[in-house]
């Protein structure tokens, strides 16, 4: 099983984006038999990604718009593609 975690730069105007993306991801992907869970993961890199099973599979500018449902189509090919 996969855990799909939503890493945000600490000391941005983050939290609620990740916030959104791990509700998102969750709402979406949360009930597969191979997510394990969706979780927020402060980084103290100026980043925005998303990461399934340790591997970093979206990221984007965290200063820029951030596209939640983005990152919901990421990791689902990624884990289609497990």
């Amino acid at each position: 099983m996969a855990e799909i975690s939503v890493e945000y730069a600490t000391g941005e105007r983050l939290w609620s984006e990740a916030e959104t993306a791990r509700r998102l991801i969750d709402a979406h992907l949360g009930d597969r038999p191979d997510v394990d869970r969706v979780r927020i993961a402060p980084s103290s890199e100026s980043l925005f990604c998303v990461s399934v099973a340790g591997d970093r599979i979206w990221c984007t500018d965290p200063h820029e718009r951030i596209d939640s449902m983005a990152a919901v189509s990421a990791a689902r090919r990624r884990l289609s593609e497990s």
